[in-house]
C-alpha cells in the first residue's frame, strides 16, 4: 500500500464555527473514499498558523472518529510575524515532506470582503507550500470577489501557483478566469452536501419550523454598522418573524445556532447561540436546543424540521441535502452562487433592494409555496451528488493518483 503525507489547511473540525467543521469533516471523508479506492494511506497532518491564545492542540486538531487514518499536526508562524521575519517560511517544519496540501480557506476566505490582511493570511500557506515543494491544492470553496487592484493582484499572482483549483458555483469559476488563473480549474460544489446526519423527527404534532439566526449579521457584522451592506436591519428582520411565527399556535418555532463561541468569536460579534437568547428572551415560546456538539449533530437536528430558514449558508445546505424546505438569508454571493448553481432560486437576497416588509412578504410567500420548493429540494440533489462524485474524480487526477 502506497502512503501519502497530506496537509490539511484550514480543516478545523472542532471549530466553534459549525460550517467550518462541516467542510473539514466532509472534505477528510471524500478524500478516504478516494484513496482507499487507489489503495493509498494517507498521514494527515493538520496544519494550522500560531494561535493568538492558548489552546489544546492536540484536542482542537484531533481527528478522532472522523477518519481511521493516522494523523498529526504542526502550526506555522502568523503573518505579522512572517511580513517582520520573512525567513521563516523557509525555516518552519509545518509543511517539510508533504506530497500534497490541501486548503479549504474557511469555505469562503478567498477574498478581499474580509479585508486584505486576511486575504494575505490566506495565501500564507500558498507560499510555505511552495517554498517546501508540496504541491498545494484549492478544495471546493467560493473564490473572490475581490474588490480592489490590489486584491485582485494578490489573488493573481497566489492562485497562478496552485496545483489545482476546486470552486463550488459558477461565479467563483468566472472570477478565476477573469483573472486569467492558469492552472486546472474545475466547478464541482459544497463538500458539505457530504456530511453525514442521522434522520430524525419532531412529535410534538405541530409544523415545526427551524430559523439559524447569525449573530454576525445580528450584531451588524465586524463593525457593528451594517458591515455586509444589508439593504434591512437583519435584527429587526428577525425578530418580527419569530414574532410572526410564534403567534401561530400550530407552529413551533426552532431557533438553531450554527456558530457557537464562547468568547463571542470575533470581536465579540460572531455567536449565534446568544443572539438567539436575546430573542428567546422577547419571545419565550421559541425552542432553543442545547449548543451541538458537532455540525452532524446540527444536520442531524435540523433534518426533523418541516421548514429552515438561515442566514449561515452551511446550515441551509445542512437543510437543502437532509430533504428540509428551505429559504436562505444572503449575505454574499457564495449563496448566490451555490443556490444558483442547484437551480433553487427560493432565497432571500438580503443586498438587493429589499425593505424589512419587502423580506418578510418574501419568505412568507416561499412559506407557503411549502410543496413547491419541497419538489426542488429533491431535484437539487442530483445536481449535488453528481458535484461530489466530479470533485473525487478531480482529486483523484489532482493528487496524482488517477
Amino acid at each position: 500500500m502506497r502512503k501519502m503525507t497530506v496537509g490539511l489547511v484550514s480543516h478545523l473540525v472542532r471549530d466553534y464555527n459549525l460550517g467550518c467543521s462541516a467542510l473539514a469533516v466532509s472534505n477528510i471523508r471524500l478524500m478516504d473514499s478516494v484513496f482507499a479506492e487507489y489503495d493509498v494511506q494517507p498521514c494527515y497532518r493538520v496544519i494550522l498558523s500560531e494561535p493568538r491564545y492558548p489552546v489544546d492542540l492536540a484536542s482542537y486538531t484531533s481527528l478522532v472518529g472522523v477518519t481511521s487514518n493516522p494523523y498529526e499536526y504542526r502550526t506555522y508562524p502568523r503573518l505579522k510575524a512572517t511580513i517582520k521575519n520573512p525567513s521563516l517560511i523557509r525555516k518552519s517544519d509545518a509543511f517539510d515532506g508533504c506530497d500534497l496540501v490541501v486548503d479549504l480557506c474557511g469555505g469562503d476566505g478567498y477574498t478581499d470582503n474580509y479585508g486584505i490582511t486576511r486575504l494575505i493570511a490566506e495565501s500564507l500557506a500558498i507560499e510555505h507550500a511552495k517554498a517546501h515543494g508540496a504541491p498545494i491544492v484549492f478544495a471546493p470553496q467560493t473564490i473572490g470577489p475581490f474588490n480592489t487592484r490590489l486584491g485582485s493582484a494578490v489573488a493573481k499572482r497566489e492562485l497562478g501557483k496552485l496545483a489545482a483549483i476546486f470552486v463550488r458555483d459558477d461565479k467563483s469559476l468566472a472570477c478565476c478566469r477573469e483573472l486569467g488563473i492558469d492552472v486546472p480549474l474545475q466547478q464541482v460544489i459544497d463538500v458539505a452536501f457530504a456530511l453525514p446526519f442521522e434522520k430524525r423527527e419532531q412529535s410534538n404534532g405541530k409544523l415545526n419550523v427551524g430559523l439559524n439566526v447569525s449573530g454576525l449579521l445580528y450584531s451588524g457584522g465586524y463593525d457593528h454598522k451594517n458591515y455586509f451592506g444589508l439593504s434591512f436591519s437583519y435584527r429587526d428582520f428577525v425578530d418580527e418573524l419569530v414574532r410572526r411565527l410564534s403567534d401561530d399556535e400550530g407552529i413551533a418555532v426552532h431557533l438553531v445556532p450554527h456558530v457557537v463561541a464562547s468568547d463571542g468569536g470575533e470581536g465579540g460579534v460572531d455567536d449565534d447561540y446568544s443572539a438567539c437568547v436575546d430573542l428567546r428572551s422577547r419571545h419565550p415560546g421559541v425552542i432553543l436546543p442545547e449548543p451541538f456538539e458537532s455540525a452532524s449533530e446540527a444536520k442531524s437536528y435540523i433534518s426533523s424540521l418541516d421548514f429552515f430558514s438561515g442566514a449561515r449558508m452551511h446550515s441551509t445546505i445542512g437543510a437543502i441535502s437532509s430533504g428540509v424546505p428551505v429559504v436562505p438569508v444572503a449575505y454574499s454571493r457564495k449563496f448566490n452562487g451555490l443556490y444558483g448553481t442547484l437551480g433553487y432560486p427560493y432565497l432571500i437576497d438580503a443586498k438587493a433592494d429589499l425593505t424589512i416588509d419587502g423580506a418578510l412578504d418574501l419568505f412568507f410567500d416561499y412559506f407557503g409555496r411549502r410543496d413547491e420548493l419541497a419538489k426542488a429540494v429533491e431535484r437539487a440533489k442530483p445536481v449535488y451528488l453528481d458535484g461530489l462524485s466530479r470533485y473525487c474524480e478531480g482529486f483523484a487526477k489532482a493528487a496524482g493518483l488517477a
